[in-house]
């Protein structure tokens, strides 16, 4: 014979259970209220009982039902209870610690207040399946937070029934996987940087005998009859084939330079870096502004740092197809949340700027603005090579029309 259990009601219970003759359970208290009593399958109430078995079987159940009740309360997951049309008539302590939301401001309320901003509402999907009785299988869906965050969650979710098997609602267990998806992605990019690794080292590999033949006659061009501008070119060429090769170095390392960094100016690191998009500058209609402190010397790798320019200056032209002002500035500063000084490198554009969303990921690998042509690691590696500085790199931007623009701060220990 399958037990029920049946509530007496009384002025403390919720309207859905009163309207449902359910059980409920009094957070606080630990243990189910006393005015129930049971009844048979075939939905006829027992009497009170009055031999010491009755008394004993009664008991007994009661017992389970504060197990249950212990259980569901102290359960690090979220479990949920609502109606059938989405009102939240229970709510567990792992769903106010996952969610944010107390039960006294959900119980009573629509369980769509969870509905992810992000996707599709799959709630209502889910209780229409429901209510015609079919199974909802596990799966993952977004849920949105009290304070706004949305987080990935696996769900379960059963049909509740009343005593006479009647479906009257849901109940539903969520569990936060959002450390799960993090190691997922964690994983997948350590996996795809490893692949990247070994590209660039064998790209670097090959590349390294046509650099030295360049090499080789990049010099003896210097022996040659050459106009002061040709030598002004040929100037540049070199410096630049050092830094290619010293690119090619680094991939071999993937990017790692060695030695011992060296005192240097940044305003010429800088100037080195703007020497090479002058002409695009130029092409693009973009007005180039500079403020450089005089007293801009920093211990760097001098490869590393035009880089990392390098990268910046190219985003900002980037940014500014149409024309545009760039403007560059070095400046010594505080670090107030570490006390410490050092010198901020800020580039600076008036381009079409960066979406919040995409702001919180450009530092990630393999995220890219640019597609198709962009490969998602330039500001990754920016922030790597500021990282082992001790530094960092910082952006604002805004992409409201008539304040669009984007400002990145390099920062740099002294």
């Amino acid at each position: 014979m399958n037990v029920y259990v049946r509530w007496r009601p009384s002025h403390h219970q919720c309207s859905f259970c009163k309207a449902h003759d359910s059980p409920t359970i009094s957070r606080g208290t630990g243990a189910v209220r006393k005015n129930l009593h049971l009844v048979s399958a075939d939905h006829t109430a027992f009497q009170e009982p009055h031999t010491a078995e009755e008394v004993r079987i009664s008991v007994a159940r009661l017992a389970i039902l504060r197990g249950l009740a212990a259980i569901v309360e102290s359960s690090d997951d979220a479990i949920i209870g609502n109606t059938i049309n989405g009102t939240v008539t229970s709510w567990n302590t792992g769903a106010e610690r996952i969610f944010g939301y107390t039960s006294q401001e959900m119980l009573g309320q629509s369980i769509s207040r969870l509905v992810s901003r992000m996707g599709e509402d799959d709630m209502a999907g889910s209780l229409d399946r429901i209510r015609r009785g079919e199974r909802v299988d596990h799966y993952e869906a977004m849920r949105c937070c009290k304070n706004g965050r949305e987080i990935p969650v696996s769900l379960s979710i059963s049909a509740l029934r009343d005593s006479s098997g009647d479906i009257v609602g849901a109940v539903k267990i969520a569990r936060d996987i959002s450390a799960t998806k993090l190691a997922e992605a964690a994983a997948r990019t350590t996996e795809r940087l490893s692949a990247v690794s070994r590209l660039a080292t064998s790209i670097a590999h090959d590349i390294n005998n046509p650099l030295a033949s360049v090499t080789n006659l990049l010099f003896l061009l210097e022996n040659e009859n050459l106009s002061m501008e040709g030598k002004r070119y040929l100037a540049t060429a070199q410096r630049e084939l050092s830094r290619v090769s010293h690119i090619s170095a680094q991939a071999l390392g993937f990017y790692r330079s060695k030695g011992e960094p060296v005192r240097l100016s940044s305003a010429v690191i800088l100037e080195d870096a703007l020497a090479l998009y002058l002409d695009r500058c130029r092409t693009l209609g973009v007005e180039v502004s500079r403020d450089y402190d005089g007293a801009s010397k920093i211990y760097s790798h001098p490869g590393e740092l035009r880089q990392v320019v390098v990268n910046l200056i190219g985003n900002a032209l980037d940014a500014m197809p149409s024309g545009g002002k760039l403007h560059l500035r070095i400046r010594r500063t505080t670090d107030w949340e570490r006390h410490r000084q050092g010198l901020r490198i800020t580039v600076a554009d008036t381009g079409e700027g960066i979406t919040a969303e995409m702001r919180s990921r450009l530092f990630q690998p393999f995220y890219t603005t640019k597609k198709p042509i962009g490969a998602g690691l330039g500001l990754w590696i920016c922030a790597d090579i500021a990282n082992k500085y001790d530094g960092r790199i910082s952006v604002r931007s805004s992409d409201a029309h008539g304040r669009n623009g984007s400002v990145f701060a390099l920062f740099l220990p002294l």
